[in-house]
């Protein structure tokens, strides 16, 4: 049975799939610039603006991992307050769903040739004579990637559908559907793409080796791998970074569980819109649906959700400030003298700071005497002392 398996031409498939992801994600930053990042930065003042702006960057970048770790940056710079970032992650999780619609509606339903085959062409042509153009560049990176992204799956199907020919599904044993979530998870964080997940899942289940409900599972664990990325971007990050992360992980994993427990309902409504032998865009409408539903739930407790992960990683930051704490503001003679010796306290912090960024003993360039009583603050980083700053 396995000796009809390809499995060069099936990674080859995902290997092709992957570098098409990847030029196509790379061309869109380079088009769009600081686009994207104004846009999540900007258009974010409510919990709904948070959720379409998320919803929108990250159907075009194709990337949740991508629009979450900007995330992780706008709130570890205290430029995004933390209710939105979470509207932002949720709007990610729609987002992402797009490359499902995609994948489904035309790695399945046409003739892949006809469009990727010029595609590649087109965009490598234009690489090689406009290339000296950043923007044309890039545009050719863009149809060159899209072209690659559907051959990949083409590759995939190819390899897939052979071994289907001759696979009996009565002899794969009855795992359960938490086993299928659990590889979702383990190759979406192997790989890193919950979408090249995704299409390996669509080829198998339009190949008929796996069912509709095991199919659904693993897109499930999907949703929860795709998190990975963004946990260890929050390592020995701070506090507020750290919020972000276990907000999108907590966000996907009360999703999935949700999921499994209504996946006979989802499962029912999926294959009703579409007809039964439509299976690949059925999964399609149950990813979007269940991430649907997810928002659904999690809109009304994003404050109180904020508040919770707010006391869980509370912010540590030392003050700084020696002298004007100590102080009242309505005792001039006081207050004057306090600013003056803080403004002198602040400039030889930020010299502090410095001189560890570039390895520089303290002791070269200050006396003992300025350093008098002013401890290295051990376990305390460099990003927590720019912060302080």
């Amino acid at each position: 049975m396995f000796e009809s398996f390809d499995i060069w031409k099936l990674l080859a498939g995902l290997g092709i799939f992957m570098f098409g992801m990847f030029l196509m994600e790379e061309s869109i930053k380079k088009l769009s610039g600081r686009a994207f990042k104004r846009l999540i930065r900007e258009y974010t003042s409510g919990k709904v603006k948070s959720i379409l702006s998320g919803i929108f960057t990250t159907a075009i970048l194709q990337s949740s991992s991508a629009v979450s770790l900007m995330v992780l940056a706008f709130v570890g710079a205290r430029i995004m307050t933390m209710d939105n970032a979470i509207g932002v992650i949720l709007g990610s999780n729609i987002g992402t769903t797009i490359t499902g619609w995609i994948v489904a509606t035309l790695g399945f339903q046409v003739q892949i040739e006809s469009f990727a085959l010029p595609l590649i062409g087109i965009g490598g042509l234009g690489l090689i004579f406009l290339g000296q153009s950043e923007k044309y560049s890039a545009v050719s990176k863009l149809l060159a990637g899209f072209g690659f992204l559907f051959m990949g799956i083409d590759y995939m199907k190819g390899s897939v559908e052979t071994f289907a020919q001759g696979f009996d599904m009565s002899t794969i044993p009855d795992y359960g559907l938490m086993v299928y979530v659990g590889i979702g998870v383990l190759l979406t964080a192997v790989m890193q793409s919950s979408s090249a997940t995704m299409a390996i899942v669509l080829t198998a289940l339009n190949a008929g080796i796996i069912g509709f409900s095991a199919s659904a599972a693993m897109v499930i664990g999907a949703n929860l791998g795709t998190t990975i990325t963004v946990l260890l971007g929050a390592i020995g990050a701070a506090p507020a970074k750290k919020r972000v992360a276990f907000s999108h992980f907590a966000f996907n994993l009360i999703t999935g569980i949700v999921a499994l427990v209504a996946m006979p309902l989802l499962v029912f409504i999926s294959l009703s819109v579409f007809a039964s032998n439509n299976h690949v865009v059925a999964l399609a409408l149950f990813h979007t649906i269940f991430n649907v539903l997810g928002v659904l739930v999690f809109y009304p407790l994003i404050k109180y959700f904020s508040v919770l992960l707010t006391k869980v990683f509370p912010d540590k930051l030392e003050t700084l400030t020696l002298h004007i704490n100590n102080v009242t503001p309505n005792v001039a003679e006081a207050a004057i003298p306090a600013l003056r010796m803080e403004s002198i306290h602040l400039v030889q912090e930020t010299l502090r700071y410095n001189l560890a960024v570039l390895d520089i003993d303290e002791k070269l360039v200050f006396t003992s005497s300025d350093l008098a009583g002013k401890k290295i603050r051990a376990g305390i980083t460099l990003e927590t002392q720019y912060n302080n700053l």
